[in-house]
């Protein structure tokens, strides 16, 4: 199987609590999607609180399961609708702000302390 990838993003975000939520994206377009429950992408994203990690929402893919998501500690996860990777990624930043609230980005200081 062929994997491309499309997509590798990692970013900070300060939470209106004054907390840090890590973000990892990686995407990735198989050729062979054989397994993949029709979707022809592979896929790892992942939130996280930088003090607790345990505290997350991870997004992925793999069969026999196909496009799912989990939150916290829900190892058996929930399975979502393929529909495109626009609305996966919105789909994504929904329930990682319905859990852990409104996230702003960390700005850049461009390596000055």
């Amino acid at each position: 199987m062929k994997a491309t990838l499309l997509l590798e993003s990692h970013q900070l975000f300060v939470t209106k609590a004054g907390g840090i939520v890590e973000i990892h994206m990686d995407l990735y377009k198989v050729e062979d999607s054989a397994g993949l429950s029709g979707s022809e992408f592979r896929f790892s994203w992942i939130a996280f609180d930088s003090d607790n990690p345990m505290r997350r929402v991870l997004f992925d893919s793999h069969p026999p399961k196909g496009p799912h998501f989990h939150v916290d500690d829900d190892s058996k996860g929930q399975a979502f609708a393929w529909v495109s990777v626009s609305d996966a990624i919105r789909l994504f930043r929904e329930k990682v702000e319905e859990h852990f609230g409104e996230l702003e980005v960390v700005p850049d200081d461009g390596g000055q302390r």
